[in-house]
C-alpha cells in the first residue's frame, strides 16, 4: 500500500456527489465529507483489511475491484463477494465499532477513499442524514450463506474457494447460443443475453466463484426450446396458461439443452445445474439454478416481447415468490442488483455503451461535440431548476449517449453535406427508436430509455417518434429537447456555419410555443441572455 494521503478535495467531492450513497446530502455536506476522506492505493492481491482488525474506518472504491474473503479452517480462503468501483464497505465499523467481520483483498490496482470513524462521528453530528444513508447501505448487504453453512457442505465449499479455477470456452458458447435464434428468434436471444448479464451481477454478491458457470448457463438455458412447438412457445412467452401436456413439454427444455451439449462435455458439466431448473421448490435446486431462474423470470416479465411489464410491477411479482418459490436471499440479490443498475452503477455495461459511443464518433465526428454541448446546456438548465443529483446523473449520461442509435444510420445520410430529402429524414428519425431499443432490455434503464426515445418530441405533439405532448413528455427529455436544438444551431456542420448566440435565441424563440416546455425555455432564455451579457 502507498502512504495514505489527503485527497484532492474538489475531485473527491465530484466523485462522492455522484455516488448514490450521498444523493440525499446537501452540497455543503458533500464538501465537508470530501475534506475528511483520504486516498489509499493498493497493488493487485494486496490485503486491504484483515478479519478481526479494529473497525476504525469506511471505504469507497474509486478505481479497481476487491473481493470479500472469509478464512475457513476446513477450506482455506473462501470468496463471499466481489465489489466494483463506486461500491463501499466497512459501514459496520462506523455503526457498531466492532472488529472486521471479513478480509478484503485487492483484485487489481485499487484506489480507495477512506473515512476514519472519528471523522464520521463528528460529521453525523452536523449531518444526521449521513447516518441514515449508512444504515440503508447496511440493510442492502446480501450474502447467500454464512461461513458455518458453507463449512458443513463440501460441495458448497468447493464453489466458494478462492483457488477455484474453471476454464470457459466462450467461443463455443457463442456458437451454441445461436440456437436461441433458431428456437425463438431475436427476442429469445436478447432475453438470454440479458438474463446472463443480470445473473452474473447477482452472483457477485451470492457466490462469485461460480459466476462464469452461471453466466454460461443463463446464456444457454433456453436452447432446448428448439424441441418445442412454436405455438406453445408463443403462449408461454406472453404468459398465457398452458395445458398440462404443454407444461410437460416446456419442462423438458432444460434436459434437451443438456442433451444438445453432450458432445461438448466440459460445457455440459459446467452447467449441469440446468437439469434442476424445472423444480418448483427452490430448496431442490442448486444455488446456480436458483440465480438463473430468478434472473430469467424477472427478464421475462420486463421484456417487451414477453410480458412487457414495468420494472416496478415485475419486482412486486418476484417479491411475492420470496420464501415460497424462490430463496429470499436470491430475491434480495435481485433487488440489490437492480438498485445498482438504476444508480448507473454497473461499470461494465456503462463502459460498453460508451464504447459504442466512441464507435459512433469514429463514424461521425460531429456527434461527440454535439453530445458535449447538449450535456453542458442541459446541466445548466437542470441546475437552475434545482433537480436532485440522481436525476442530474441520468440527464448527464442521457446527453452523452442519446444519439447512439445513429450508429445504425447509413453514412451517406449521417454525413450528407446538404439538407436531407424527406425519405432520408424519415430514416434519420429512426435513430431515437434505435437508441431506445439499445437500452430497453437492460434492467434499471427505464428512465434512460425514455429520455433518449423522446428528446425529439415537441410540446404541441408534433414531434417524433410518438407524438407526445406537454406533460406526456418526460421532464428530462423536455430539458434535452431545448439543449439539443441549441447544440445543433451553435455547432459547425459541413452544410452550415455555427450561429451567434443572438441568432440562436431568435431562431428558437420563433419555434415557440410549439416546440418547448415554456418554463424550461424561460430558464434557457435566461442562461443565453447571461452568456450574451458576459461576452459583451
Amino acid at each position: 500500500m502507498t502512504d495514505t494521503k489527503v485527497t484532492d478535495t474538489k475531485e473527491t467531492a465530484k466523485f462522492i456527489s455522484s455516488n448514490p450513497l450521498f444523493y440525499s446530502l446537501s452540497p455543503q455536506a458533500i464538501d465537508s465529507i470530501a475534506h475528511k476522506f483520504h486516498v489509499q492505493d493498493y497493488e493487485p492481491e494486496e490485503t486491504i483489511i484483515n478479519e478481526g482488525d479494529p473497525g476504525d474506518s469506511f471505504y469507497i472504491i474509486q478505481h479497481g475491484h476487491v473481493r470479500v474473503v472469509k478464512i475457513s479452517d476446513n477450506a482455506g480462503e473462501l470468496v463471499m463477494a466481489l465489489m466494483d468501483p463506486g461500491q463501499a464497505f466497512g459501514e459496520m465499523a462506523l455503526l457498531t465499532n466492532q472488529p472486521r467481520s471479513a478480509t478484503i483483498k485487492a483484485i487489481d490496482g485499487v484506489r480507495l477513499l477512506q473515512l476514519l470513524r472519528v471523522d464520521f462521528m463528528n460529521l453525523i453530528r452536523d449531518y444526521p442524514a449521513l447516518m441514515v444513508e449508512m444504515n440503508k447501505l447496511l440493510e442492502q448487504r446480501v450474502s447467500l450463506l454464512d461461513i458455518s453453512e458453507i463449512e458443513k457442505a463440501e460441495e458448497l465449499r468447493e464453489k466458494f474457494k478462492a483457488a477455484r479455477r474453471v476454464e470457459i470456452d466462450f467461443s463455443v458458447i457463442d456458437l451454441v447460443s445461436r440456437l436461441n435464434l433458431a428456437a425463438g428468434g431475436q427476442a429469445q436471444a436478447d432475453h438470454c443475453k440479458e438474463t446472463a448479464f443480470l445473473a452474473k451481477e447477482m452472483s457477485k454478491m451470492l457466490c462469485p466463484m461460480v459466476s462464469d458457470e452461471i453466466y454460461t448457463g443463463a446464456f444457454l438455458h433456453e436452447i432446448g426450446k428448439v424441441s418445442v412447438n412454436e405455438d406453445i412457445l408463443a403462449k408461454e412467452r406472453v404468459g398465457e396458461p398452458l395445458t398440462a401436456e404443454e407444461e410437460t413439454e416446456m419442462n423438458k427444455i432444460y434436459k434437451v439443452a443438456l442433451d444438445i451439449l453432450e458432445p461438448i462435455k466440459n460445457v455440459r458439466q459446467q452447467i449441469s445445474f440446468l437439469e434442476f431448473m424445472d423444480r418448483k421448490d427452490y430448496r431442490e435446486m442448486p444455488m446456480e439454478a436458483q440465480i438463473v431462474k430468478v434472473a430469467s423470470d424477472f427478464q421475462e416479465l420486463i421484456n417487451p416481447y414477453y410480458r412487457g411489464k414495468t420494472e416496478e410491477s415485475a419486482l412486486l411479482i418476484m417479491r411475492k415468490k420470496s420464501g415460497s418459490l424462490c430463496h429470499p436471499k436470491v430475491i434480495a440479490a435481485l433487488e440489490a442488483t437492480l438498485s445498482k443498475f438504476q444508480e448507473m452503477g454497473v461499470e461494465k455495461q456503462i463502459n460498453f455503451i460508451r464504447a459504442m459511443n466512441n464507435a459512433l464518433d469514429a463514424k461521425d465526428h460531429y456527434t461527440r461535440a454535439h453530445c458535449r454541448h447538449v450535456g453542458e446546456m442541459a446541466q445548466r438548465i437542470a441546475e437552475k431548476m434545482g433537480l436532485e443529483r440522481k436525476r442530474m446523473d441520468f440527464l448527464r449520461l442521457g446527453c452523452e449517449l442519446h444519439d447512439v442509435g445513429k450508429i445504425w444510420i447509413p453514412l451517406n445520410i449521417l454525413n450528407a453535406p446538404r439538407k436531407l430529402t424527406d425519405l432520408e429524414f424519415e430514416r434519420m428519425k429512426t435513430h431515437t427508436i434505435e437508441s431506445a431499443n439499445f437500452f430497453a432490455v437492460i434492467p434499471g434503464m427505464d428512465e434512460l430509455t425514455s429520455l433518449v426515445r423522446h428528446h425529439h418530441e415537441k410540446y404541441d405533439g408534433s414531434g417524433y417518434p410518438d407524438k407526445l405532448k406537454e406533460e406526456e413528455i418526460p421532464l428530462l427529455a423536455r430539458i434535452m429537447a431545448v439543449a439539443d436544438v441549441y447544440s445543433a444551431l451553435i455547432t459547425k456542420r459541413p452544410y452550415k456555419d455555427p450561429m451567434p448566440l443572438e441568432k440562436v435565441l431568435s431562431v428558437m424563440e420563433s419555434m415557440q410555443p410549439a416546440s418547448f416546455d415554456p418554463e424550461i425555455f424561460s430558464i434557457y432564455r435566461e442562461i443565453i441572455l447571461e452568456d450574451i451579457s458576459c461576452r459583451g
